[in-house]
C-alpha cells in the first residue's frame, strides 16, 4: 500500500497559489467545527454553539462573506470568544502542526 501511494505522489503536481485559492473559496468555513469546539469550551451546549455556527455559516455562504469576519462581528459570538481566540481558531497552523510527523511516515 505504502508503495503504491509513494507511486502517485511522485507523480503528484503542487500547484500552491491554485491551492490557496481554493481555500479562499469555502470563505473560512472548513474553521466551523472548530469554532463550535470552542464554543462548547466557553459552557454554551452543543445546541446552542451549533446554533450560533450555522447561523454564521450560512450567513457567510449566501454572502460571499469570510466566515471569520462574520464571527467577528457577531455580538453573541463575542460575548464568548475574543478577537484573538477567534484569530487563533483561523489559522492555518493548527492543520499543519503534524506535516512533519506525516512526511516522515509516507517519505521514510
Amino acid at each position: 500500500m505504502l508503495h503504491r501511494l509513494k507511486g502517485i505522489i511522485d507523480g503528484l503536481r503542487v500547484y500552491p497559489k491554485r491551492m490557496k485559492e481554493n481555500l479562499g473559496r469555502s470563505y473560512g468555513l472548513y474553521n466551523s467545527q472548530r469554532v463550535l469546539l470552542a464554543l462548547i469550551d466557553k459552557g454554551i451546549t452543543r445546541e446552542q454553539a451549533y446554533d450560533i455556527v450555522q447561523k454564521n455559516a450560512m450567513l457567510s455562504w449566501r454572502k460571499g462573506v469570510e466566515f471569520k469576519d462574520i464571527l467577528l462581528k457577531d455580538k453573541e459570538v463575542r460575548k464568548y470568544l475574543s478577537k484573538k481566540e477567534i484569530n487563533s481558531i483561523f489559522d492555518l497552523k493548527y492543520y499543519f502542526k503534524n506535516i512533519d510527523i506525516i512526511f516522515k511516515r509516507v517519505f521514510g
